[in-house]
């Protein structure tokens, strides 16, 4: 079974509630809200709402209590990209196969199309209930997306470009470029669903593993990050054990964790060969 067709239901449950939050934006000036929807509905995998969704059923809570979060940290990680893809950082004219939003829109319209959907994630969150679990995940964000994580990351990549980077460098800038952004979404599923202090960890440790082997995987796929400093052969198997590890924390939470081994077995199956 693919990974659209197992998590059908929570990927026809994400893309329902981003069009309607969406939608609900409809209003003057309309530039700037379609270029949020056209940046926030390109395509993609929605990795890291579901990730936030089945942490939260594994925990023993209802998904639905997740969606806040997952849909901000959805809307926190398309503005990064729409932020990426401008001239003054990665300069990339296609995303997804389709141009990207500041060549669509213009320069202008995709910086502010980012920083509205940052800001979107943030009042999503205040809808949180309740309150102290709003808050909880309103602090975990706040660090992953900011300078102790996506962008922390994103900053030490644009102060090494013209030279090779060592292995611990590219861990660390995937630990918080990439890695931060998939740990506080099964961080964000276990505070909704009122996670013990142990199943915190436990998810943290998973997700953790899990956003260090994204990074991996993808470099793999494109022959780049990872493949510069290793062969091919090493960096697959830094990314199994990184796939193990997480199984290993996921099993720990017993018979609900089925569809975190799913999610992780999923990012295996993309490793080629």
């Amino acid at each position: 079974m693919t990974y659209e067709q197992y998590f059908k239901r929570y990927l026809e449950m994400i893309e329902h509630k981003l069009k309607g939050l969406l939608r609900a934006r409809e209003a003057r000036p309309l530039s700037i809200h379609k270029a949020m929807q056209y940046a926030v509905f390109t395509g993609g995998k929605r990795f890291r709402p579901v990730l936030a969704l089945c942490v939260c059923k594994a925990c023993g809570g209802n998904p639905r209590d997740a969606l806040g979060a997952a849909l901000a940290v959805e809307l926190i990680h398309t503005y990064s990209l729409v932020h990426d893809d401008l001239p003054a950082l990665d300069d990339d004219d296609t995303r997804r196969g389709k141009p990207t939003c500041h060549k669509k829109f213009g320069e202008a319209n995709a910086i502010l199309a980012g920083d509205a959907l940052l800001t979107l994630a943030f009042e999503w969150i205040t809808k949180i209930k309740p309150a102290q679990r709003a808050v909880h995940v309103l602090r975990e964000i706040s660090k992953a997306a900011g300078t102790q994580g996506m962008i922390g990351g994103q900053v030490a990549d644009l102060e090494a470009p013209a030279r090779k980077k060592t292995l611990a460098e590219h861990d660390f800038i995937s630990r918080f470029k990439t890695g931060a952004l998939i740990r506080v979404s099964a961080a964000a599923g276990a505070i909704a669903a009122g996670a013990t202090a142990r199943e915190f960890q436990m998810i943290t440790r998973y997700g953790e593993c899990l956003g260090l082997a994204f990074q991996i995987v993808d470099d793999i796929l494109d022959k780049d990050g990872y493949c510069k400093v290793m062969s091919i052969k090493a960096a697959t198997q830094k990314a199994l054990g990184l796939i193990d590890r997480a199984k290993k924390e996921a099993k720990l939470l017993g018979a609900e964790a089925k569809e975190l081994i799913f999610l992780a077995d999923s990012l295996r199956q993309r490793i080629p060969g």
